[in-house]
């Protein structure tokens, strides 16, 4: 009878802790609620019930890849300032934009970057970099890689690839399946990105195949995304790893080893490449090799080189295409101001393009229609104003740059390609219509101390893809294709592109 009783006393027991706890788990769960919603300092400000008590709004919206279109839909419904998630807000209007990323204490930049992107290194390199005073000593080394005299004595680097590029469309003509141009664009941009960083040759474009790295990160994109939003929820961090497939791990170790041994190979060869490089700035010619941890850092910086280096290129090139394309007066008037201004292919240099006015407003429009970057750019706050609202300390704030492209009262006719909007007054396309857009508001490349060292460069190539190509061609659309952004486009660890099938035809001249 006693051990009965005593089994029945523990059994008891047992389910008197597991009620227990249950409650205990409801009841910090309903504390947590009721906190976030009425006495988090982000409490006053509107947005979706689940975000203000909860990261799986946020989460959700990542993992779909239509982040940037939820925080427009979410700004449209809450207004200006919109709560994401539990202790983080998003903002849309202008002034907000130049509070977080312009203001400055002290020379570095008073709104910090986030761990949003951070991948776990102990060196974040440039890109990730959340300490100011480390961010700010290597855009130091770098900005001197990114001068006028510099980014002079490396064009024939980018004329190089770009002209490999247009030899081998000539040899497409007799196909009438044309080309897929998002795989080529990605090839082109990033062969210039690698030689210009690091004098590293990846031949992708010769020899028409991705290189086990381009492979490994479109492979690992969708990783970064869950990378990210693991953070905000710790206990479940160990289900990122099933969102890489197992046939990109081959992948990503042999671009880890090809990746090492052309950082290495730059190191053995400083003072001996066949031309100047970024990487010129990060070691000098005779310099000696640095010690391990100095090394991973540089490498670091090297991959950030190349990575910041050839996306946004890419995109642009298959950006403008697609949208010029499927508008035929803006694609007549850019190959008419195209040809019309150069006689000879060799004449075409960065500088003398930039007075190309409808060229430049094509590139614009093309950056605000699709919106590479459009992550908010989280930083976090120190206790300061962001368009008229104090932010106190710690919590994260962001700005949906996308969102602001599609509103209305800063652009006019907001979801059409309208190169137009771009144009100075005197020039005879310019249309009236647009004579109120927020142009001066709108930076593609950011703002303040986070701007991007290399939007010049970013300019030339882009120009200089664009005019040759034009120049030489005619490019058609294959029938069947309907390029939607909203519709087509994802944005994971990277801007997810569609197929776009095109057909080059050599001009008649």
């Amino acid at each position: 009878m006693a051990p009965q009783m005593m089994e029945s006393m523990l059994e008891g027991a047992a389910s008197h802790k597991a009620v227990l706890a249950v409650v205990t788990i409801l009841t910090y769960a309903t504390i947590r609620c009721i906190y976030h919603l009425y006495f988090h300092p982000a409490a006053r400000y509107p947005g979706p019930k689940l975000a203000a008590i909860s990261n799986v709004w946020y989460a959700y919206q990542w993992i779909t890849g239509k982040y940037p279109f939820a925080i427009a839909e979410a700004h449209r419904k809450y207004g200006d300032v919109v709560r994401i998630a539990p202790n983080e807000l998003v903002f849309i209007t202008p002034q907000a934009g130049t509070d977080m990323f312009g203001s400055q204490q002290k020379g570095f930049e008073h709104f910090t970057k986030s761990d949003f992107i951070s991948l776990g290194r102990a060196d974040q390199g440039i890109t990730w970099e959340t300490d100011p005073v480390k961010h700010r000593q290597k855009v130091k080394w770098l900005l001197p890689a990114f001068s006028a005299k510099s980014l002079k004595t490396k064009e024939p680097i980018i004329h190089k690839y770009i002209d490999i590029f247009v030899e081998k469309m000539k040899k497409t003509v007799q196909s009438d399946r044309g080309i897929e141009l998002r795989q080529w664009a990605d090839w082109l941009a990033m062969d210039i990105a690698a030689d210009l960083g690091y004098s590293r040759e990846m031949d992708q474009l010769k020899e028409e195949r991705s290189s086990p790295y381009l492979e490994s990160i479109w492979a690992a994109n969708f990783f970064v995304t869950m990378h990210t939003n693991a953070k905000k929820f710790p206990l479940l961090g160990w289900l990122q790893y099933f969102s890489v497939p197992p046939a990109a791990i081959g992948n990503y170790v042999r671009a880890i080893s090809a990746n090492n041994k052309a950082f290495m190979k730059r190191i053995d060869d400083r003072g001996m490449t066949q031309h100047p490089d970024h990487f010129d700035q990060l070691l000098a010619p005779g310099a000696p090799i640095p010690p391990k941890n100095d090394l991973e850092s540089l490498e670091t910086i090297c991959l950030h080189l190349l990575l910041a280096g050839y996306e946004p290129i890419s995109s642009s090139f298959h950006g403008i295409i697609a949208l010029i394309l499927q508008d035929p007066p803006s694609y007549q008037r850019l190959v008419k101001e195209i040809r019309g201004t150069f006689i000879s292919y060799d004449d075409i240099t960065a500088d003398s393009l930039v007075p190309l006015k409808f060229l430049y407003a094509t590139v614009m429009e093309q950056l605000r229609i699709i919106v590479v970057g459009a992550t908010g750019q989280p930083r976090v706050s120190p206790g300061a104003t962001v368009d008229g609202h104090y932010i106190p300390k710690g919590v994260e704030v962001q700005y949906g740059n996308y969102a602001f492209t599609r509103d209305s009262r800063w652009f006019y006719d907001p979801y059409n390609f309208r190169p137009q909007r771009w144009l100075p007054r005197d020039h005879a396309d310019w249309d009236a219509a647009f004579e109120n857009d927020a142009r001066d508001d709108f930076h593609p490349w950011s703002v303040g101390i986070r701007a991007c060292p290399g939007m010049t460069l970013s300019w030339h190539e882009i120009r200089l893809i664009i005019a040759k190509v034009l120049w030489t061609f005619d490019v058609e659309l294959l029938p069947g294709q309907d390029i939607n952004y909203e519709r087509d486009f994802k944005l994971w660890g990277m801007l997810e592109k569609p197929d776009l099938w095109v057909r080059f035809k050599p001009v008649d001249r």
